[in-house]
């Protein structure tokens, strides 16, 4: 499904009134929810006394009520109720090889045995992850080891800045590069702006700008207002993990509007590296950053797992240490680089490319995606999905493609995202998890059996439609 068809799409779905489940339908998903998950309950109202909101990240949260989990393996999760999910949530991306793949598993279970977790000094999978991740990246030419994707995106600004001595930060509507403060701004739906900015001060925002999706024209002329642009940061698929699906050549058209203002690109391949392509967005699309951010899915959903790399004399200016001469973009982290989380990586790496995983969790999410474009077609429904290689979205309600200046589409997100909670709790009800019940995550566990049994348990839901 080409671009244009695909931006056709979603403006006749958001044009036009929201789908509904059957109202006994609806009902019943809902009764079936609390008798099938009440463990699941119970730990969330436990939960709630001690955490706030009852969970830690918004993929925990399903409707009715959060799951809690007891165990992944593979392409399943087991909750607390003993009830078996087909897993494509995938820990929100990183698990391409499949839950606690064995080979790997063993490797980082002998790196605790042998060597500890965490030595607060340098050890051999610190840089013998980094050449792997060199391998795929060749705009890496050097690489810091970081702890989240957030944290990798904050620093990359930061360097950014020092490099080009600059200070202006341009991003895109709808594109998510962590929680910072600097970039909680104009997230998931384009033109939101600070309506996510909460207890961040307005003049945070002083030197950070957001132009529309796909609009290049934008970008110009903010280059044109903005004249010391440090860096331009960009999702690769666009917004969401491509729930914003990126114009072709876009991309390269950024990167080149880089070359001409003199500022740096930032390409935040927190979801692309691996999943999309062995190189990432950049690879995919075809462009040169000059910084890439990497998260989670380098150390294949083992914690404290994140990255920036890019130009040796960008990149050099976060060197470690303490202490003057030139300037640097500070940075730290005690448990950085640990060996547990660098020889995950390191493995993790040499498996997916072993076991050519990127190109087998892709080809099951094309057969995925296809498959529910004639389930949809089937029941006449307007909905329609594309994948991005291993990622697949799936546009119901298309809350994210609303246009948040228009008085007759802005009104109803919150009827939109409802729906997108309902479609969860049906997947879930057809013993399926998803992300948000608008993208799944597939990996080489995802047979072809597997991916035939959701296509018919996403052709019941859909019986279940008005």
């Amino acid at each position: 499904m080409g671009y244009e068809e695909q931006v056709n799409k979603i403006e006749n779905i958001v044009n036009s009134p929201i789908k509904k489940f059957k109202s006994d339908e609806l009902k019943a998903i809902a009764e079936r929810y609390e008798k099938n998950h009440p463990k699941s309950k119970a730990a969330f109202e436990r939960a709630k006394k001690i955490i706030p909101g009852g969970v830690e990240h918004n993929l925990a949260f399903n409707w009715p009520f959060p799951l809690e989990s007891k165990k992944v393996w593979d392409c399943y999760m087991q909750t607390i109720d003993d009830i078996i999910l087909t897993d494509y949530l995938m820990n929100g991306g990183p698990i391409i090889l499949g839950h606690n793949y064995k080979p790997h598993t063993e490797k980082v279970v002998e790196v605790i045995e042998k060597y500890g977790s965490c030595h607060g000094i340098t050890h051999e999978y610190e840089y013998m992850a980094a050449e792997q991740l060199q391998k795929h990246f060749p705009s890496c030419e050097k690489i810091r080891w970081l702890q989240s994707g957030t944290e990798a995106d904050m620093l990359a600004l930061r360097i950014a800045r020092v490099y080009t001595g600059k200070n202006h930060i341009i991003k895109f509507g709808g594109h998510y590069h962590g929680w910072s403060d600097q970039l909680v701004y104009d997230l998931h739906v384009p033109g939101t702006m600070r309506m996510e900015s909460h207890g961040i001060p307005r003049n945070i925002y002083k030197y950070i700008t957001s132009v529309p999706p796909n609009d290049i024209d934008a970008l110009r002329k903010e280059f044109k207002e903005k004249r010391r642009v440090a860096a331009v940061i960009l999702e690769p698929m666009g917004g969401e993990s491509g729930a914003i699906p990126v114009r072709p050549g876009f991309n390269k058209e950024v990167e080149e509007l880089c070359r001409e203002n003199d500022a740096l690109l930032i390409s935040d391949e927190v979801v692309c590296a691996f999943r999309l392509d062995m190189g990432g967005g950049q690879a995919y699309f075809g462009y040169d950053p000059d910084i890439s951010v990497f998260g989670k899915i380098v150390g294949h959903g083992y914690p404290s797992a994140a990255a920036i790399g890019g130009r040796a004399d960008i990149i050099d200016t976060v060197a470690a240490g303490v202490g003057g001469g030139s300037k640097r973009a500070y940075s730290g982290g005690t448990l950085a680089a640990n060996p547990l989380t660098c020889a995950a990586a390191y493995w993790a790496i040499k498996f997916v490319e072993e076991t050519n995983a990127t190109k087998i969790a892709g080809k099951a999410a094309t057969r995925l995606s296809n498959g529910f474009n004639e389930i949809f077609e089937k029941y006449n429904l307007p909905w329609f999905s594309y994948n991005y290689n291993a990622t697949v979205h799936f546009h119901t309600s298309c809350v994210f493609g609303i246009d948040i200046t228009d008085p007759t589409q802005a009104p109803s997100i919150k009827g939109r995202k409802e729906f997108m909670e309902k479609m969860g709790a049906a997947l879930i009800d057809q013993e399926l998890i998803s992300v948000a019940g608008s993208r799944f995550y597939t990996c080489i566990q995802h047979t072809d059996e597997i991916i035939d049994e959701t296509l018919q348990k996403m052709d019941i839901i859909c019986q279940k439609i008005e």
